[in-house]
């Protein structure tokens, strides 16, 4: 996560076209806070310089949700300019696809950290600026329980912190949770 207030280096990007169309999720390997951009390793995706895209950067301060336009694309990297930095929402935050597989390891009631002896796999369905959607085979969580929640991207681990505020239950045995995401200093 974000290391220093305003510096997403190290956070978790997510990059959708225009059209909110998934494009690919990256950890971003430099920001440039007077320039307002980011830098991240170029991998499969084909993004052309002077594309219009749409952000969501998950730093240790909150999410936040930006416009930006692919500048520059060198040596194995995208930098992305950044601009129009959407406000945070309650409930209405329009929610974007992520589908990544993550664990749960430890969780935190009445501010206390109780680590699991073995994590639980879970499936992090989608990420809005307030939350995250999370899916799990069996496994039932109390609302009000806050979770650890890890995942990779890029062989680098990201931590986030989610509350559980609403469950339901799907006819496969699997159950999805609401997790209002918090912020721990």
């Amino acid at each position: 996560m974000a290391g220093a207030t305003g510096n997403y280096t190290d956070s978790l990007v997510v990059v959708y076209d225009e059209n909110d169309n998934f494009i690919t999720k990256k950890i971003i390997t430099g920001h440039n806070t007077s320039k307002k951009f980011i830098e991240f390793q170029k991998g499969e995706e084909d993004i052309k310089p002077g594309t219009r895209l749409h952000l969501v950067i998950v730093h240790s301060e909150g999410v936040s949700v930006y416009n930006g336009k692919l500048s520059i694309v060198f040596k194995g990297s995208c930098e992305i300019s950044l601009f129009g930095e959407r406000p945070r929402d309650a409930r209405g935050s329009e929610r974007h696809a992520l589908n990544i597989d993550a664990i749960v390891t430890a969780f935190i009631v009445n501010s206390r950290q109780e680590p699991l002896s073995v994590p639980l796999f879970i499936t992090i369905e989608n990420i809005s600026t307030t939350g995250v959607l999370v899916k799990t085979i069996a496994n039932r969580f109390e609302l009000g329980t806050i979770l650890q929640v890890e995942f990779s991207i890029n062989d680098k681990t990201t931590i986030l912190y989610g509350k559980v505020v609403r469950e339901q239950r799907h006819d496969d045995i699997t159950y999805s949770f609401g997790c209002q995401l918090v912020f721990r200093k």
